[in-house]
């Protein structure tokens, strides 16, 4: 992933730099000659419906002559005529969109992955936490931001290739039939050529110029609204992930109060948006009304000088439509063309802080003979301030360390050190190739999915069986789960803390891991299914090395070394 600048352009010169810089990843890899193959039928289908357009235009005029001759013969073969152009147009525009969708959607498989392998790389998807800049929303970046991105990406970039060969087609067709136009002025004789082409230019780069002037605070309002939808929604989970604390508290008021402050911001950002759009709205369709008659007002003085026929007339005002259309092509387009740059600088953030947080390197486990040595160890905290230093551990198999001190001294930061997630560390640590580590929270991550896969986790192939699950369950008297493995849900709500830890030491003995770190991990349970499980675990994996951090004065027994932080430091 490239590393995008550290502030972003907007000038719109280099919208198509920056946007060249989010989309080269997929059009340089493995993907490329089949994206290219449905972009070239795209194209290809495109072009052959601006084609079919050029017909009708054509058409139009023979239409309007045989009305004005009163001539049905000519009247009936055009009609017919009509139904075979109409038949390919529809034809070659299907083509176009199904290529368009299949294009689409192949690239966003590929940049969604390409996005999600740089986001768990090197743990950055946990490291950006230590950022002075948290990366807002990176659920929305990777859901949203990227469909968001190609689909106005491609819709951007084709409109423009259709509304060029749009314009080469009908301004060629518009210049061949708009004649002279003959006046005098201040004693001079003038004729210009093709004068309704100039006429058509004129009228849409006036209409332009007043869109980007009315419209370019549109841009940063809709980055705005992203952040401000993303932060009420992100208290709305909030909510649903603690409301049994907040209930507990009898916090609603609170809640409800802060989650109002939050959509008020949606609100009155929206409305900034309404009035904004409505200027837009007002130029645009006030815009595209007086095209209606512009080129009539245009070509009806020479149909009644007798110069041109009806059907001159009808195929200059059709020719004019697509011109102008194909000129308005940036009115048109302003309201996506703000919501792709807002959509480019969130994605550039995200990106930039992925690489920053590449940047956290953690002190490098290296290869040694233990389980795990420490050789004057220490960590701090991001602003500098040391928590711990000159620690010296060495853990070899069947060895049980036990972290004890008080609250905020260290314990936990210390485990995230030892196990290569903190960056704020220094000092040396050896670790024996090829062992296994599972990491265990006084509150334990349960996937949303199958109970089965949850207790498994993060065990992906060859699980074990519904008997040795049910053996397990029942050793830690889950009993109540057992007819529960296949069913999907939010385990993590579902079930009580106490009954989440146990789960949690049956995942150990599932996975036989070499260094178990038990961060409270018994907590919620009382002392006796505590015993249970701490015999359990060192009777059933005897070779296994185990790091506690507790408060409890019951779990010291289990351990044969301990390091007290209040001590060390």
């Amino acid at each position: 992933m490239t590393k995008m600048p550290s502030t972003f352009n907007r000038n719109p010169k280099n919208w198509l730099k920056d946007a060249w810089h989010l989309a080269r990843p997929f059009w340089v890899s493995n993907q490329k000659y089949k994206s290219l193959g449905l972009l070239a039928l795209v194209i290809i289908f495109n072009l052959l419906t601006i084609y079919m357009t050029i017909l009708s235009n054509k058409w139009y005029n023979g239409f309007y002559d045989a009305i004005q001759h009163y001539n049905t013969n000519a009247l009936w073969s055009l009609l017919y005529r009509f139904m075979w152009i109409a038949f390919f147009y529809i034809l070659f525009q299907i083509l176009a969109s199904y290529a368009h969708k299949f294009l689409e959607i192949n690239w966003r498989l590929w940049l969604t992955d390409f996005y999600l392998t740089n986001w768990f790389h090197k743990k950055s998807y946990y490291k950006t936490r230590f950022l002075r800049q948290i990366s807002d929303n990176p659920d929305q970046r990777i859901s949203e931001d990227i469909g968001g991105f190609i689909r106005i990406t491609l819709d951007l970039t084709l409109g423009l290739l259709n509304s060029l060969v749009t314009l080469i087609s009908f301004v060629i067709i518009l210049w061949n039939i708009s004649g002279v136009l003959e006046f005098n002025l201040l004693h001079h004789h003038y004729k210009i050529k093709g004068f309704i082409v100039y006429a058509t230019l004129l009228y849409s780069i006036i209409g332009t110029y007043l869109m980007f002037k009315i419209g370019k605070k549109l841009i940063n309002l809709d980055y705005q609204q992203q952040l401000y939808e993303a932060d009420f929604r992100y208290g709305l989970m909030r909510v649903r992930e603690y409301s049994e604390n907040i209930a507990f508290y009898n916090g609603e008021t609170q809640e409800k109060s802060r989650l109002t402050k939050r959509f008020t911001n949606v609100v009155n950002n929206f409305v900034a948006i309404i009035y904004r759009q409505m200027k837009i709205d007002i130029l645009s369709v006030g815009y595209a009304q007086i095209a209606v008659i512009f080129p009539f007002l245009i070509a009806l003085p020479r149909y009644f000088a007798k110069i041109i026929q009806l059907g001159d007339v009808m195929q200059i005002a059709s020719a004019f439509r697509h011109v102008q259309g194909a000129l308005s092509y940036f009115i048109d387009s302003y309201s996506s063309l703000s919501s792709w740059r807002a959509i480019m600088d969130r994605l550039y953030g995200f990106q930039n802080q992925i690489h920053e947080a590449y940047d956290l390197e953690s002190t490098t486990i290296k290869p040694g003979d233990k389980y795990l040595e420490l050789s004057n160890f220490g960590i701090k905290l991001p602003s500098g301030e040391i928590l711990q230093n000159n620690i010296d551990i060495s853990l070899t198999t069947g060895d049980r360390l036990l972290i004890n001190g008080r609250s905020g001294i260290g314990k936990t930061t210390f485990l995230r050190a030892i196990a290569g997630l903190w960056p704020f560390s220094e000092g040396e640590i050896y670790q024996a190739p090829n062992l296994k580590s599972i990491f265990i929270a006084q509150r334990p991550y349960l996937p949303y999915d199958s109970l089965k896969v949850a207790i498994c986790y993060p065990m992906l192939d060859s699980l074990p069986t519904d008997d040795e699950l049910i053996l397990l369950l029942k050793e830690f008297t889950l009993d109540n789960l057992i007819s529960e493995f296949d069913i999907i849900a939010d385990w993590g709500n579902k079930l009580s803390l106490g009954e989440q830890q146990k789960i949690a030491f049956c995942r150990i003995l599932i996975n036989k891991p070499d260094i178990i770190y038990l961060d409270e991990a018994t907590s919620a349970v009382d002392e006796e299914a505590e015993e249970l499980l701490y015999k359990t675990i060192i009777d059933r994996l005897p070779n296994s090395a185990i790091i506690s951090v507790g408060h409890r004065s019951t779990i010291k027994k289990w351990h044969n070394k301990q390091l007290n932080f209040n001590i060390i430091k």
